[in-house]
């Protein structure tokens, strides 16, 4: 019986997390009908279709999609207004989406009101959930694959005047948040396991429509809980003292404990009605056990409080005309925070918060910039949007058979696991910068090549340079101070991260000691300094350390033909940015193939704003075997007028990456490696890799291309895929897909990105000002 207070609690918090995510159930919730006897739907259907739906259809509609005219192969004339009994619903959801996405009527012709458009996807809305046939369509616009749904030229062409705001809702503690947290819940932080998991695929994970505390995350969050209180009842001398005492604790002692592990697990002060609820869990558990174990159940109600489960973004600040109500003080300081750092706020943003310094744009600004320019305060999520964008950390996931490669592991070091690396190198070097971004991440050719052995080469170079007083163990702060500078580090704590050492280098601190063992190590051949020829001197060998000799063929570097000596970063020929980097490559590849279909999906979604069409449960995706021929050559399959519709979309945009094989390797024949060699030689076909460009709807953009390299410097110079681009950026920072509504953050969005020269900086100020991060408001029908 002990266990059931603290259950009541549990249940009190998860009620109230479902109550809360009840407000942010949005347009959803129109799906939630009755259904009636047919007889009076019949009736209902008649009335309401006569009076409202059928004269909409004919003011707005049958011009187009009537009987003499039938653009699409969509006829409207005729449809059946008996929907609540199954009739036309592939029609009718087919207007449902076009009305709800504001796609037709087309702009150029007369707008309905918008009321007259919020009667009609009322009524359909309604008698599709009286057919038992809810629509999807809600569901899929909150889902990260169904962002582009959302009319692109709407957004950005300025005609939504509609005051921004995001649906009040919770967002569930991120694993990242949670690591950085855990070591103040009073355990050994390695024990403590990670409830929040997210899945591991390709885009933006963090969604908080699609993240929850299931039963999964809560017996995970009671085990660390129970664990958790145990640690600090052994160790905590004012837990100890509770525990450990004959008579029954005072208020004063119990509210001390409760309110000093609050603060460290909630990060605020407790309030006197949770303090309250706090001892009297205490004092009704302690009647029926020991007040050790009364004492648990406490500490562990509070490590399972809602807000260290879930960021609470209702709105509790001032509501406004149009049902508005901006994020409180404390709401923001921790949205701010979680935005930018993966940590609770610091101090002085707390400190702003509670002096009421937190209530205006300008004043979330001023928070904003601080911590954008704080070069001493980490910002990973920065780094994590472009990893997430783009997919390249996926890489290592791909199987890549190391026969066919020649060699793309050694001594259980995955290759790809290292591009992930220096494709991360590549987006900080473009970000410090903060110029032209987007068009630097897609055409730059300043790639960072194997960090690993740049720095022991670094050490090398330095080593014997100044080997006297390196040998005498003689090396000054001055010195240090030197290699530390090459190395590009602040200080040593940096080095594995920006390196990712190898274990048999992690320990390396910059001492005498190490820095002499390393020189030694590095292979080198002698040469005769011009200077001084009685002298001889060593410089670094071409070869390469023995764990990474075939690592540079990615970069299409042969064996020794780099010394990888700083300075970084190398420009590479054939390359235009992070969609010829290797990483990228591999990531949207297949175990033995490039797969232009995978590769073009992804341009068109992420880059051209674009909607490809689920694949249906009765097309066989099959490539076709044939050993003779190419794979574009065995891709003319899906060319057929059944599959065209689809394959349009993707098929010309991969094409022109068939100038990289599947390991991200340049090429300009296309090895056919299942068939027999010749002559120590696999047979081979030229490259084809023209190419189309089409959908930005920019005269000077669209058009053919005869590879990637063309493709990529003409979506550089377009709108559109800046703006696209913007959307996802969007889309992680708010944790949502775009509604129309947000109009106006994005066109400002994008103003200050072109504004600052293309600044990154920029562009994340403004849509963390923007009223769409500021303000927030419930979500239901009217």
């Amino acid at each position: 019986m002990i266990y059931k207070r603290l259950l009541i609690a549990l249940v009190a918090c998860l009620s109230l997390m479902a109550t809360l995510a009840f407000l942010h159930t949005g347009t959803s919730t129109l799906q939630s009908a009755e259904k009636k006897p047919e007889a009076k739907i019949a009736d209902a259907d008649s009335r309401t279709f006569e009076s409202v739906i059928k004269p909409f259809l004919d003011t707005h509609c049958t011009s187009c999609h009537g009987s003499t005219k039938s653009k699409g192969d969509v006829t409207l004339n005729n449809i059946s207004a008996k929907l609540a009994i199954g009739k036309d619903l592939e029609l009718w959801n087919l207007v449902l989406k076009q009305l709800v996405l504001s796609e037709m009527p087309p702009s150029k012709e007369k707008q309905p009101s918008a009321s007259d458009v919020s009667k009609v996807i009322d009524w359909i809305n309604a008698e599709l959930n009286k057919s038992g046939n809810a629509t999807s369509l809600y569901q899929k616009l909150e889902h990260p694959d169904y962002g582009n749904l959302v009319n692109h030229e709407k957004l950005f062409n300025g005609e939504i005047k509609t005051k921004p705001f995001s649906p009040a809702r919770l967002w569930r503690t991120s694993p990242n948040v949670f690591d950085n947290i855990k070591s103040n819940y009073g355990g050994d932080a390695r024990s403590i396991r990670q409830p929040f998991l997210v899945e591991d695929r390709k885009g933006i994970k963090e969604y908080a429509n699609l993240l929850f505390a299931d039963s999964a995350v809560v017996d995970v969050l009671l085990v660390n809980a129970g664990y958790c209180a145990d640690q600090l009842i052994q160790k905590g001398q004012i837990y100890k003292d509770i525990a450990s005492q004959k008579s029954a604790p005072n208020r004063d002692q119990l509210e001390v404990a409760a309110s000093q592990h609050f603060k460290k697990v909630v990060f605020r002060d407790p309030t006197k009605e949770e303090l309250k609820n706090y001892v009297a869990l205490f004092t009704g558990s302690a009647k029926e056990g020991i007040h050790s174990e009364a004492l648990r159940v406490m500490l562990m109600a509070i490590m399972m409080h809602p807000e260290s489960v879930y960021r609470i973004e209702i709105g509790l600040g001032e509501s406004d005309a149009s049902g508005r109500r901006m994020l409180s003080s404390t709401e923001l300081a921790f949205a701010i925070s979680y935005a930018i750092t993966d940590r609770h706020p610091d101090s002085i943003l707390l400190q702003a918060a509670e002096s009421g310094k937190l209530k205006t744009k300008d004043e979330v600004h001023t928070q904003i910039s601080r911590m954008l320019e704080d070069e001493s305060l980490e910002k990973p999520r920065i780094l994590r949007f472009f990893q997430e964008f783009f997919g390249y950390n996926q890489a290592h996931i791909v199987f890549k058979d190391e026969a066919r490669s020649g060699g793309f592991s050694y001594y259980g070091e995955n290759y790809p696991v290292i591009y992930e690396r220096d494709a991360d190198f590549f987006v900080l070097n473009i970000l410090e910068k903060d110029k032209d971004v987007f068009k630097q991440m897609l055409t730059s050719d300043e790639y960072f090549i194997l960090n690993r052995q740049t720095f022991r080469n670094t050490v090398f170079d330095f080593y014997e340079q100044n080997k006297e007083l390196i040998d005498k163990g003689q090396l000054t702060e001055e010195k240090s101070k030197e290699l530390l500078k090459r190395l590009g580090l602040k200080n040593w704590k940096e080095l594995n991260k920006k390196y990712y050492l190898h274990g048999f280098d992690r320990g390396f601190n910059g001492s005498p000691e190490v820095i002499k063992k390393m020189g030694k190590e590095i292979p080198t051949e002698g040469r005769i300094d011009n200077r001084n020829k009685d002298k001889p001197y060593q410089v670094i060998s071409q070869g390469m350390h023995t764990l990474y000799q075939k690592y540079p063929m990615a970069y299409d570097l042969r064996d020794g033909e780099q010394n990888f000596l700083l300075p970084q970063p190398y420009k590479r020929p054939n390359r235009a940015g992070m969609l010829t980097h290797p990483a990228w490559l591999i990531a949207h590849s297949l175990n033995d193939i490039s797969d232009p279909i995978r590769r073009g999906k992804w341009i068109r979604q992420r880059l051209l704003a674009g909607v490809v069409l689920d694949v249906p449960i009765t097309v066989d995706a099959t490539i076709p075997e044939d050993h003779h021929k190419t794979l574009r050559e065995r891709l003319s399959v899906t060319e057929a007028k059944a599959c065209w519709r689809c394959h349009e979309q993707m098929n010309p945009l991969g094409y022109s990456f068939e100038i990289f094989d599947d390991f991200g390797r340049f090429r300009t024949i296309e090895a056919l490696d299942k068939l027999p060699m010749v002559k120590g030689k696999f047979p081979s076909k030229p490259v084809d890799s023209r190419g189309v460009l089409a959908g930005t709807g920019e005269k000077n953009v669209d058009g053919d291309v005869k590879d990637a390299l063309e493709l990529i410097h003409k979506m550089a110079n377009s709108d559109k895929v800046r703006q696209s681009i913007i959307r996802h950026v969007f889309r992680y920072y708010m944790g949502r897909n775009e509604m129309l509504s947000d109009s106006i953050t994005l066109i400002a969005a994008d103003k200050a990105y072109l504004e600052s020269g293309g600044s990154f900086k920029a562009l994340l100020t403004s849509l963390l000002t923007s009223d769409s991060f500021l303000y927030r408001k419930t979500l239901t029908k009217e």
